[in-house]
């Protein structure tokens, strides 16, 4: 019985997330993780996104393997943007999932 409590409690990790610690690949290469880079209030890119939902000058919505990643602000745009990759700027209010 003991053997089996303390089994319940191991975190269960998937094949990649072994393979990423095993060869000491950052996980977000082989899981397709957001990565998220915030600059003060005026700046963030968002690696590894699936699609754009939403976008007004006041609020931004990507879809990411993570959840929604809702960005809300003043006078938000989009500068640069690629399938894998986008750079917002504008006032940043506030960053959120939403799953």
């Amino acid at each position: 019985m003991k053997g089996k409590r303390r089994n319940s409690y191991l975190k269960k990790v998937s094949l990649k997330e072994q393979l990423t610690e095993a060869l000491d690949i950052p996980k977000e290469v082989i899981t397709n993780l957001p990565v998220i880079t915030l600059t003060g209030n005026q700046e963030i890119v968002i690696e590894n996104f699936n699609s754009l939902i939403e976008y007004t000058a006041q609020k931004i919505r990507l879809h990411t393997k993570s959840g929604i990643l809702v960005i809300d602000g003043i006078e938000l745009e989009a500068k640069n943007m690629t399938a894998e990759k986008i750079c917002i700027k504008g006032h940043i209010i506030q960053i959120a999932f939403v799953v």
